[in-house]
């Protein structure tokens, strides 16, 4: 067990910010996962811990965990002197978070593109569909320098 585990310190921080999240549209369990290791003292939880935490089953941490892995939201680590792994967070989580998101942007602006290949020009159809893919090219346009002062941003108030 990692150091400095108390249980579940902040359980409405952990279910709503969860909430949210399925709002958002991510899956229940892997948002409440997340939600767990995000609040933990040192941000980071085994899966037992979560699972108790949470009181669920270890298949259900294990199938959010391979979820938020496969996201880049939560790294595994061995716990040195055991047979355990720690669930970790990134660095800088909502940075990662928002940039893994790039693929489907573009995805979503190829297919928009494609889409205006098909349908009659000029047609209300078309005209929605050419503000989908405007708006996401405007978004990859501008989402490296974004990026880049909230980096800076970061540094400045975090220091790293």
């Amino acid at each position: 067990m990692l150091v400095g585990f108390t249980g579940m310190d902040a359980p409405n921080f952990v279910e709503n910010l969860a909430g949210a999240m399925v709002d958002a549209g991510m899956q229940r369990m892997a948002a409440r996962v997340f939600s767990a290791v995000l609040a933990s003292p040192e941000g980071e939880l085994t899966p037992a811990q979560v699972a108790e935490q949470l009181q669920v089953s270890a298949g259900a941490v294990s199938g959010a965990v391979g979820y938020l892995t496969q996201a880049g939201m939560i790294r595994r680590r061995h716990v040195p002197g055991s047979r355990s792994t720690a669930l970790g967070l990134g660095d800088d989580i909502w940075y990662e978070a928002l940039t893994s998101r790039n693929a489907v942007i573009e995805r979503w602006f190829a297919v928009a593109q494609a889409g205006l290949e098909e349908l009659p020009p000029g047609g209300p159809a078309a005209q929605r569909v050419e503000v989908m893919r405007d708006f996401f090219a405007f978004v990859l346009g501008e989402l490296p320098d974004l990026m880049e002062r909230w980096r800076a941003r970061r540094v400045e108030t975090y220091g790293y």
